[in-house]
């Protein structure tokens, strides 16, 4: 099977604005989770060129999100961008794994929680953070590859 790819969605303006650099260490650890456990190759738009004018931010985001296999969207920071991000990954019918940690000064939007979508939890004031984080994300990925699978050898006996 070939190496999947996941688009990375997290909070990038409000991060900058209000320095809350200690979600940085959520989103490393996903990251970084992603690529040495998992094999994945994630594109991150949080490192990405950001000098770019919001038009080519905009189009490059969408063609990576179209690229990719699956969104993993961390929503514990309210953001517009990764809003946008996670409808038009509905809408592609993208596979998405939402995760909120429930230490986050801020409230999961209805939205999001209206999307139907599971949101996984995990909580940082608990030292078990990293291990709930691996566990959502273990079992999101060998689904999807079960269903990547399985969807090849359908596609594959039919005519």
């Amino acid at each position: 099977m070939k190496r999947l790819t996941c688009y990375f969605s997290q909070s990038i303006t409000l991060l900058k604005q209000k320095k809350i650099t200690e979600f940085l260490k959520f989103y490393s650890f996903i990251e970084s989770y992603l690529v040495s456990e998992h094999n994945i190759k994630v594109f991150n738009p949080a490192k990405k060129n950001s000098h770019l004018p919001g038009s080519e931010i905009y189009k490059r985001d969408l063609m990576a999100i179209d690229k990719s296999n699956f969104v993993v969207c961390e929503v514990s920071i309210v953001s517009s961008g990764v809003g946008q991000e996670l409808t038009y990954s509905i809408v592609k019918g993208k596979p998405i794994l939402l995760l909120y940690n429930t230490a986050s000064p801020y409230e999961l939007s209805e939205m999001v929680r209206g999307t139907g979508l599971k949101v996984h939890e995990y909580d940082s004031s608990k030292e078990i953070w990293k291990k709930e984080i691996t566990q959502h994300i273990a079992e999101f990925v060998e689904e999807l590859r079960h269903f990547l699978y399985l969807e090849k050898r359908l596609c594959a006996k039919v005519p």
